[in-house]
């Protein structure tokens, strides 16, 4: 894998994937221009810079709602999303229930299987609303 990308990579790990950075930033970070950073990505990741960032905050919210009693509105806002609503949206569209549900099945049975509609890149490939998942919002 590319050098560039891996550290683009760990970046986004380290953060959650809360990054609040615009392609051309990351492209000032490791020497190419937005565009290319963008194909560079897709090409060794396998999804989009968008779709990763939204499956890593995802994943971080789900881990957060299983394992600690933070609120959802809490969990949202440490995620990148100014916005609750989006944050609900997002998740749903991931793991196909609610964040209240997810939470509502760790308490009613610690090994509960959680439904998780990703792929191996993380996304749903449902046509959702892919625009909000960088942003959040």
């Amino acid at each position: 894998m590319d050098a560039r990308i891996r550290l683009v990579l760990r970046f986004i790990e380290e953060r959650g994937g809360t990054l609040q950075i615009t392609p051309r930033q990351i492209g000032s970070l490791v020497g190419l221009g937005d565009a290319r950073v963008l194909r560079l990505f897709r090409t060794e990741v396998g999804t989009t810079l968008r779709r990763h960032l939204l499956a890593v905050r995802m994943a971080r919210a789900a881990e957060l709602l299983r394992n600690g009693n933070l609120p959802i509105k809490r969990i949202a806002f440490d995620g990148g999303y100014s916005l609750v609503s989006n944050f609900h949206r997002d998740f749903k569209l991931v793991y196909g229930i609610s964040p209240k549900r997810m939470r509502l099945l760790r308490l009613n049975a610690a090994d509960a299987a959680v439904p998780d509609r990703t792929d191996q890149s993380g996304w749903v490939p449902s046509g959702g609303r892919a625009r909000a998942a960088a942003g959040g919002g």
